[in-house]
């Protein structure tokens, strides 16, 4: 009897050519539909809840690799954390950018504000940025095509590119209608391009460590917020917000466009094969892992931003002072970062799917069961450090859930359509949550909109339960 084969987490040794044939794909030429592979098959990307996968597999298509010892190691990897270090600065830049329009949204109806701004209201202002935010997850699918057919690398240059240009030509606007187009539509589609590559190339390199790599990759959103936030308010007091939207755009070049440079897949391709990877089997699109997901990912994020827009209010609403509402948020923030980078390196040990249910589970209850009743401070600190540390910890392992159920080959187009959901539940949930609240005045009270958000949260949650459900039936049915 032949010896077992090393763990799927090593590549071959010896120089040579094989073509992985996944069970989404079929030997004659008509390929079956997709089906979920049994538990135990070589190439399956759908294992068990704690992420025991093979990923030198692709989910649904045949790609020739070529590997040999010029194929960096599985996890070990040095280059991996490079890989690691730039997605983290992608993050940094993409949406801390995204994340500080406030300050720009701020200093627009503030008397300062150029004579084209005058009079426009908080409304029009921040559609601005609700342009941008909606379009860097809705265009999610067609940028993930883009990041599969031409590389990591390019997405990420182009992606950069086309930031600076909305960035650069936003300090030349002389009405607001160039501000949509420019600060928000173009904005959109170049993070839309740049965010992907970075939150999916780390899963090509880590497997074992896939979660706490791509935690560490997403914190920097985070971080970016917390830098980009005071240094953009002083350049705008210091410098004018058109040389701060340039300077903005020239750090996109610089801190995007040189981090991916940087990026790339660990198993190189053959010459000439590049640009010849079939288009994503869409029926993928029909199994109950796929609609699951989407549909968490669209519930959770009909509800996910509220507490962050709405608690700095609601704790004035109650007769604490604006600096305390400024605090909770500071402490929601900082516990979301934290929770990115704890629960990545928790989440490999004990389960990617396990986890995602738990931080979505977790974010729904304590807004149901401690908003409600928050009526000091000290219940507001438990309740911001307890949501943020688990909301933070969903979007950290969403990406190596994602990878372990789809696998690698069309992982940007996956990645894309399944944000594309959340992309969709932002541009709802903002402004129901807002007819919400004012159906309340002129007694305004915050109770429908901290229902909207905790059952939707809580709802997402279930679904990913029912996801997870379905997989440990599917393997005792196998």
């Amino acid at each position: 009897m032949s010896s077992p084969t090393k763990a799927e987490h090593t590549v071959a040794r010896t120089p040579s050519v094989r073509s992985h044939k996944s069970q989404y794909s079929s030997t004659s030429e008509k390929r079956a539909a997709p089906t979920l592979a049994p538990v135990g098959h070589s190439d399956s990307t759908i294992a068990n809840e704690k992420g025991d996968m093979t990923t030198t597999a692709a989910a649904w298509a045949t790609d020739e690799i070529l590997e040999d010892d010029s194929v960096p190691p599985l996890d070990t990897s040095r280059y991996g954390y490079v890989i690691v270090f730039c997605g983290f600065m992608i993050y940094f830049v993409v949406f801390g950018t995204e994340h500080t329009f406030g300050v720009y949204q701020q200093f627009a109806t503030s008397d300062a504000a150029p004579e084209f701004l005058h009079g426009a209201s908080s409304e029009r202002v921040a559609m601005i940025g609700t342009l941008a935010t909606t379009f860097t997850y809705l265009l999610g699918m067609l940028s993930g095509r883009f990041v599969d057919q031409y590389g990591y690398r390019a997405a990420a240059i182009v992606g950069s590119c086309i930031m600076a240009a909305g960035l650069i030509g936003a300090s030349f606007a002389q009405n607001i209608a160039t501000l949509y187009g420019c600060q928000g539509f173009l904005l959109g589609i170049g993070s839309s391009l740049v965010y992907l590559p970075a939150v999916a190339c780390p899963a090509h390199w880590f497997d074992r460590h896939r979660s706490a790599a791509i935690g560490i990759v997403v914190s920097g959103s985070g971080f970016g917020g917390l830098v980009l936030g005071p240094t953009i308010e002083h350049l705008i007091s210091s410098v004018g917000f058109r040389w701060t939207l340039r300077l903005q755009g020239l750090l996109c070049l610089i801190g995007i466009g040189g981090s991916g440079l940087f990026l790339k897949t660990r198993l190189p391709r053959l010459p000439g094969e590049a640009n010849k990877k079939p288009p994503m089997d869409f029926r993928i699109c029909k199994q109950v892992p796929f609609i699951t997901l989407a549909t968490a990912n669209f519930l959770l994020s009909l509800g996910y931003m509220i507490p962050f827009f709405f608690l700095s209010t609601y704790s004035v609403h109650i007769g604490l002072t604006p600096k305390t509402g400024a605090l909770l948020i500071g402490l929601m923030n900082g516990a979301s970062l934290l929770g990115r980078i704890i629960l990545g390196f928790v989440t490999d040990r004990v389960g990617r799917i396990n986890m995602l249910c738990l931080c979505a589970t977790v974010s729904g209850l304590s807004i149901l069961c401690l908003w409600p009743v928050a009526k000091s401070t000290g219940v507001l600190v438990v309740f911001s450090l307890l949501y943020g540390w688990h909301c933070g910890g969903f979007y950290a392992v969403l990406g190596s859930v994602i990878a372990q159920l789809f696998g690698l080959d069309h992982l940007g187009t996956v990645t894309g359509a399944l944000f594309g959901s959340v992309g969709l539940g932002y541009l709802i949930g903002a402004p129901v949550s807002g007819i919400l609240l004012d159906m309340t005045k002129p007694n305004t009270t915050y109770l429908w909109v901290i229902l909207f958000s905790g059952i939707s949260m809580l709802f997402g949650g279930a679904a990913i339960a029912f996801g997870l459900i379905f997989l440990r039936r599917y393997r005792v049915a196998q």
